[in-house]
């Protein structure tokens, strides 16, 4: 049985993780170092943003984050619904105020 995410909690966490990549990025050239951390996700060079590369970030970031979880996140911000992150998506994650 999947433990249950609740919308307050996922946002919570959704609102940590992103707010980690945030930070990193605000104190530089913004449009750049959006696209250069888009490319540290994007390990394979998809192109895009998949449950596994978002598994791996976590884990380096030493957030326990289940596949749930990570899931949810991907649903919350995919607009095309491929069920991946796709450049343009990450751009508008990382430009809106969370």
């Amino acid at each position: 049985m999947s433990p249950t995410v609740y919308p307050s909690e996922f946002l919570s966490l959704t609102s940590f993780f992103f707010s980690l990549v945030t930070d990193w990025i605000l104190d530089r050239d913004p449009q750049e170092e959006i696209l250069k951390a888009f490319k540290l996700f994007d390990d394979d060079d998809s192109g895009k943003i998949s449950l596994r590369n978002l598994r791996r970030v976590a884990r380096e970031l030493g957030e326990n984050m289940t596949d749930e979880e990570l899931r949810a996140m991907i649903e919350e911000f995919d607009k095309d619904g491929d069920r991946e992150i796709n450049q343009e998506e990450f751009i508008a994650i990382m430009t809106r105020d969370i």
